[in-house]
């Protein structure tokens, strides 16, 4: 059952579907993904995260073809391979999944969870772990781009990036990117999500801390800012053994 303040906020996410601003918003998407098709086969790449999903979804409703490439691995959290399995089904996306040699956890695990130290190994983790192993699926898939879910929004880098580059460019490697929703706001993706009736990652719910639209995804790893802003207290509150390993790990009581 949902509670009175997300029907709120639902009911919030419906109403701006309806504006002009997002329908701009959109119109931009769809250009955008239109001019990537039309130089190559692209690949989406899906997280389950809100951006990522709303963007797979559009891609999919617009060129059916297009492929879907996942990445899973140890710390995810619990929901992400039944959501990634419940969305699948119901569109009849296939998917490509792929997943590190290696156990994220325990390379993790030999950081003080919660410290500086964790930071800087998720660099390294995130390119051998993730992006390295996108990339050479890609390369399989015989795709000459990826479609990829940032919004400029997000951060300054990504903003930097997107204002230098715009939401179709190449890389120095020869590789393609498409960020479709590059000018979207947080709004506009929940917008796109209650819209179109697409179940968004229950994760987006289970932080009492945090609105929905404030949590960005990652790994079930929190980070020291990840820490100041509650997030080990929902992890404790709704991912028990996810706490518990935590706990033992990191010595926080």
């Amino acid at each position: 059952m949902v509670c009175e303040p997300m029907n709120n906020k639902r009911a919030q996410w419906l109403l701006h579907s309806k504006t002009e601003e997002f329908k701009r918003h959109l119109g931009y998407a769809k250009k955008d993904i239109q001019e990537a098709r039309s130089i190559g086969l692209f690949v989406i790449s899906w997280s389950t995260g809100k951006d990522s999903t709303a963007m797979c979804h559009l891609i999919k409703s617009m060129i059916p073809d297009t492929p879907v490439m996942i990445q899973f691995d140890d710390c995810d959290w619990p929901e992400k391979r039944p959501y990634a399995e419940r969305l699948s089904r119901r569109y009849g996306w296939a998917l490509h999944e792929v997943s590190p040699s290696f156990s994220v956890w325990e390379t993790a695990s030999k950081c003080k969870i919660g410290y500086e130290e964790l930071c800087a190994q998720t660099h390294a983790l995130t390119a051998f772990s993730f992006i390295s192993l996108l990339e050479n699926k890609r390369k399989e898939l015989g795709c000459i781009g990826s479609f990829v879910g940032l919004r400029a929004e997000e951060s300054k880098a990504r903003k930097l990036n997107l204002s230098v580059r715009g939401e179709l460019y190449q890389t120095k490697e020869g590789a393609w990117h498409c960020c479709p929703l590059g000018r979207w706001t947080v709004l506009d993706v929940f917008a796109y999500l209650v819209s179109n009736d697409i179940e968004i990652n229950p994760c987006y719910f289970h932080n009492a801390l945090k609105d929905p639209e404030e949590i960005r995804l990652s790994w079930a790893l929190p980070t020291p800012n990840g820490i100041r802003k509650g997030d080990l207290e929902h992890i404790r509150r709704y991912y028990p053994k996810q706490f518990a390993r935590l706990r033992d790990l990191g010595g926080h009581e």
